[in-house]
C-alpha cells in the first residue's frame, strides 16, 4: 500500500510517499480501516521533528486523526455491534495498548490502518470523513482544557485571552453544553473577540 511516513527526523519536506509499505495487518483485538480522510496537524509536526523523551520509532507512518471504513478485523477482536464497512472515526488514544497513533503506531497517511477495536466510535451519515478527521486532536484538547481540567460548568461569560486558532475555534461551542457561555480573545491588537455560533 501507499502510506506518508517518517524515516528520519525533519520538516515536511521530509514526509513523502512510500508506495511499498506493507499492508496493514490486525493482530488480536484489532482491525484495519480503509483510511478516506486523515487530518495533518501540530502534532503531526512535532512527530515529524521528534519529540525529546518519546521514541516514535522508525520508520513510522504519521496521521493522528483519521476516519474511514472497516474493512476486516482480527482473531479475537470484541467488535461488538461493528460491521465490517461501517463508517467510522478514530479515537488516536489505544488505551489497550497504551499507544497513540501517528506517533507511537501507526497512523493514518496511509491506505489502510490499523487500529484496537477500542478506537472506533461511529459516524454518522450527516458528517462527511474530512469533518470527522478534523475533531480529535483540536476539539479533544479543548474539550479536556475547559471541561475536564476546568470543570467547567454554568457559570459566567468565560474569555479565552490570546487564545490560538487551533485551540479558539473549537473552543468556543463547548462551554455551551454545560450552559457556560465564552468569548475568545486573539493575539492581534484591535481584533475584536470571536463569538460561538448560535446554538
Amino acid at each position: 500500500m501507499r502510506a506518508r511516513g517518517r524515516s528520519e527526523s525533519g520538516e515536511v519536506g521530509a514526509l513523502g510517499w512510500k508506495r511499498s509499505v506493507a499492508g496493514a495487518r490486525p493482530g488480536g483485538g484489532e482491525g484495519v480501516l480503509r483510511v478516506h480522510a486523515c487530518a495533518l496537524n501540530s502534532h503531526d509536526l512535532f512527530c515529524l521533528r521528534g519529540m525529546p523523551g518519546i521514541d516514535i520509532g522508525l520508520p513510522r507512518i504519521l496521521g493522528n486523526d483519521l476516519a474511514g471504513e472497516i474493512q476486516e478485523f482480527g482473531p479475537g477482536a470484541e467488535h461488538g455491534d461493528w460491521l465490517v464497512g461501517d463508517r467510522v472515526l478514530i479515537d488516536p488514544v489505544d488505551g489497550a495498548n497504551h499507544l497513540i497513533s501517528g506517533e507511537t503506531r501507526d497512523g493514518g497517511l496511509a491506505e489502510f490502518a490499523t487500529v484496537h477495536a477500542d478506537q472506533l466510535m461511529r459516524l454518522p451519515e450527516s458528517a462527511s470523513y474530512a469533518q470527522a478527521a478534523a475533531l480529535p486532536v483540536a476539539y479533544g484538547a479543548a474539550y479536556r482544557m475547559l471541561v475536564r481540567r476546568r470543570r467547567l460548568q454554568a457559570c459566567p461569560p468565560v474569555l479565552l485571552p490570546a487564545a490560538p486558532r487551533r485551540l479558539r475555534t473549537p473552543s468556543l461551542p463547548l462551554p455551551n453544553l454545560p450552559g457556560a457561555s465564552v468569548s475568545a480573545r486573539p493575539r492581534s491588537p484591535g481584533t475584536p473577540p470571536a463569538q460561538p455560533p448560535p446554538g
